[in-house]
């Protein structure tokens, strides 16, 4: 046979070796010396009429994985795919356009010997088509040579499980737990323009928030980069919201926190801790990046902010029931007169703000706001308790 074929390759008889190979009986293909001699004198037409039946052996595979052209190794892996000696041999030897067309129709047999040799680029092509079947792999990629191979896989949206972001902290693989942050980050406020409340928020992220546990490890190792990543991107559960106060972490931690986070999607603190946030802000004059959105609840932020953090909220917002009251109750006639002056004879405080305006403050603040707007008839009576003059006054501005 072998004869035959030297012949008809000498000749360079196309037509008839394509004959030749039609031919042939299925599944019983050229021996390897045949196959060689095919692959040696390598006419593309020829070589293609001869994959187009049969898969190589291992021996011939490697010689024309190297010698083929795009579209005939491309049609020839589609028909066959490799031999694991094969893609083995595009692994090692860094076949990189070899390496493309398998990925592209193709999962490698072997992916830990892919993580172990792969090239950077052979394995990044790998790693944005396909996700590594368990964590032994994750974990193996996490410790690459290479740290943005894991970065590349994080960003592709694959699921990275709690064992392996826990790996990341306790062997401080900060490039990768900084990919799954600002993944995390990205999502909750893509998720956050939707205005869906914060625990629904949460729920949705799900494999993609950062689990409590894992919160209040890196908090407890201190590692300042991964805690600068945690504090800038993760909205914190209750038991690390706690942590921070209890460990004393410095008010620029603090102030980090609201800047990039604070406000986004309804996130704020626990009623228990959100008060010591803004006491600690306002203790070091760092609470005015407080004032940059509308709170949720502001009542417990005119309660805890500074007199210069209330001033510049006041100017951008108008104070709820509850808010408006609790202002007044602090007793701060700086405030109190500030907040006086953002209303208007159409529009003015609360019944219950006139009340607490009436029982606390001066008659030369009660003025302030009597001179152009009228009182319930609560603040009104409490009023004729306190100064028939101031009384008297009132109905001089609003008779009736």
């Amino acid at each position: 046979m072998a004869q035959k074929i030297i012949s008809l390759l000498e000749r360079n008889n196309v037509a008839e070796l394509k004959a030749y190979f039609d031919a042939m009986p299925a599944g019983k293909p050229l021996d390897y010396p045949d196959e060689i001699l095919i692959l040696e004198h390598f006419s593309e037409p020829v070589v293609q009429s001869y994959v187009s039946r049969f898969p190589l052996s291992k021996e011939a595979e490697a010689i024309f994985i190297k010698k083929a052209p795009a579209a005939l190794r491309q049609l020839y892996i589609n028909l066959h795919g490799l031999k694991p000696e094969t893609q083995h041999l595009i692994i090692e030897e860094n076949l990189k356009e070899a390496a493309a067309d398998f990925c592209t129709m193709r999962t490698f047999d072997d992916v830990s010997f892919l993580l172990e040799k792969g090239s950077t680029s052979v394995l990044r092509n790998y790693l944005v088509r396909y996700p590594l079947e368990n964590d032994d792999l994750v974990l193996k990629l996490l410790c690459h040579s290479n740290p943005s191979m894991m970065v590349c896989y994080i960003n592709t949206g694959r699921y990275i499980s709690p064992t392996v972001l826990r790996a990341m902290i306790e062997e401080r693989h900060l490039e990768a737990f900084k990919a799954f942050c600002y993944r995390q980050h990205r999502l909750f406020k893509k998720k956050a323009a939707a205005q869906a409340p914060f625990d629904k928020i949460i729920e949705r992220l799900g494999a993609n928030y950062l689990s409590c546990s894992l919160q209040l490890e890196v908090l407890e190792a201190c590692d300042w980069r991964f805690v600068e990543v945690l504090l800038k991107t993760t909205p914190l559960a209750q038991e690390a919201q706690k942590l921070l106060f209890e460990r004393k972490f410095d008010y620029t931690w603090l102030k980090l926190h609201v800047t990039s986070l604070y406000g986004i999607g309804g996130y704020r603190f626990s009623k228990d801790y959100e008060p010591l946030l803004f006491k600690a802000l306002a203790a070091k004059d760092m609470d005015d990046c407080l004032t940059n959105f509308r709170h949720q609840d502001d009542t417990v932020f005119v309660q805890n902010a500074s007199e210069k953090a209330v001033l510049k909220y006041l100017e951008g917002f108008w104070l709820a029931d509850e808010a408006q009251v609790a202002l007044i109750a602090r007793g701060n006639g700086t405030l109190i007169k500030k907040l006086i002056s953002r209303y208007s004879p159409s529009h003015g405080l609360c019944w219950q703000a006139e009340v607490k305006l009436v029982e606390i403050c001066s008659p030369e603040v009660i003025r302030l706001y009597t001179s152009f707007h009228t009182m319930c008839g609560q603040a009104l009576e409490k009023l004729g308790q306190k100064s028939q003059s101031e009384l008297e006054y009132y109905y001089s501005k609003h008779c009736y």
